[in-house]
């Protein structure tokens, strides 16, 4: 039995899905952390974004393209955190 591969929409989603929660991530951490805890929250912001692409790239269960949807989801999210960490430690 073969399956379609995943629709270009639905990966686009499933990595924007992961880019979205470290950005909400980033920003609640610069609102509501204290400043000196800032980095463990951002590196357990990027920890819960590995977890949570891996958990839905395995949910689409589409074996082709698994490899470069995961790796542009977690690589999307330490960029943003990464950029985050920039600016939350200029502004605190």
């Amino acid at each position: 039995m073969t399956t379609d591969p995943l629709p270009r929409g639905a990966a686009k989603g499933t990595v924007s899905a992961v880019w979205a929660f470290a950005l909400v991530a980033a920003v609640l951490i610069g609102v509501f952390s204290h400043a000196d805890y800032d980095g463990a929250w951002l590196s357990l912001s990027l920890a819960a974004s590995v977890v949570i692409a891996l958990c839905i790239q395995l949910a689409t269960q589409e074996k082709r393209g698994f490899v470069g949807r995961l790796a542009s989801s977690v690589a999307g999210a330490l960029v943003i955190l990464a950029v985050a960490t920039g600016v939350i430690y200029l502004i605190h």
